[in-house]
């Protein structure tokens, strides 16, 4: 098991007590480590609970490990991210190093029951980025994001999928052999979550939260397809708005020859309409100065997730 004392200290903390109240609470009570490890002295009995939790490890072979953002392998986080979106604990299993270069990193997301035509298309846009060497964010859902999973292992390449529920308890279950077939490749699964939610309320917001961590560990987030508002949902809608406002890039497939009257386009041309994501080309014209390739996004390099240099 890989965790180092901090992580393993907050992990403690955030199941024995009721000291880290949120996402946005952690990070505005504690600015470093040594102010973590000052409030634990205040904590009856929790050195107890960090040695029941190390002993417990032991049987948690459905994890390789918990990074927490103290941690020097901790993934970086765009400093645009509000505290409320910045996650402070990832569990795991498999490749670490694939959060690492978050500028190789590309998100391909979408609804569930993607047509034929849409999962061709989506599978060589896949392949291309694979070719260029660009990692496949995901998350494991079924449809678009199994898909993206599925074609870039094919293709020999590394995919990260993003879970709603803990590492012990895979979500779709039907994509248990995809999660591990991930792993096997030299893939990595992550979640923020080490146990299952206590109400129905906090199951659905996993999933709004799932979809923020695809937008913030990638350098570019593609929508495959989806449906919006009364024609039907996905969790989309959220992973490219998060896209936005962190300052990824958010581009959409769409080609009005085939997509002007698809309802399930209808969240891909809302987007490209209202200039909140870029069209998806195979190249590009004269007149599409908004439009990218493939090529664009595998050149893209965002400033704001490279290590700053480190000074003498």
């Amino acid at each position: 098991m890989n965790i180092s004392p901090i992580a393993l200290k907050i992990w403690a903390v955030q199941q024995a007590t009721n000291q880290i109240k949120s996402r946005a609470s952690f990070h505005n009570t504690w600015k470093t480590a040594d102010e973590f490890l000052s409030m634990m002295d205040d904590i009856p009995h929790i050195d107890e609970a960090v040695h029941s939790l190390s002993v417990a490890m032991d049987d948690m072979d459905w994890m390789d490990g918990a990074v927490c953002c103290f941690d020097a392998d901790f993934p970086i986080v765009n400093t645009s991210a509000p505290n409320g979106d910045r996650p402070y604990l990832l569990f795991y299993k498999g490749d670490l190093s694939l959060l690492g270069d978050l500028n190789r990193n590309v998100a391909v997301i979408g609804y569930t029951t993607p047509t034929d035509e849409q999962v061709a298309r989506e599978s060589k846009i896949v392949e291309q980025l694979v070719h260029y060497n660009q990692h496949i964010v995901s998350g494991l859902a079924k449809g678009c994001d199994g898909i993206a999973h599925t074609v870039c292992m094919d293709c020999g390449g590394k995919t990260v999928a993003i879970l709603p529920s803990p590492l012990n308890s895979i979500f779709p279950a039907a994509h248990r052999d995809m999660a591990e077939r991930i792993v096997a490749t030299g893939g990595l699964i992550i979640t923020e979550y080490c146990d299952e939610p206590h109400s129905r309320h906090e199951a659905i917001n996993r999933f709004v939260e799932r979809d923020r961590l695809q937008a913030l560990f990638a350098k570019a987030v593609i929508l495959i397809a989806s449906y919006e508002g009364r024609d039907g949902d996905s969790g989309s809608r959220h992973a490219m708005a998060k896209a936005s406002k962190y300052g990824h890039m958010a581009c959409a497939m769409y080609n009005a020859l085939t997509d002007d009257n698809a309802r399930d386009m209808k969240l891909n041309r809302s987007l490209l309409a209202s200039n909140q994501a870029r069209q998806l080309v195979v190249a590009k014209g004269k007149a599409d100065t908004l439009a990218v390739t493939v090529e664009d996004i595998v050149q893209l390099v965002n400033p704001s997730l490279e290590l700053a240099d480190t000074l003498f």
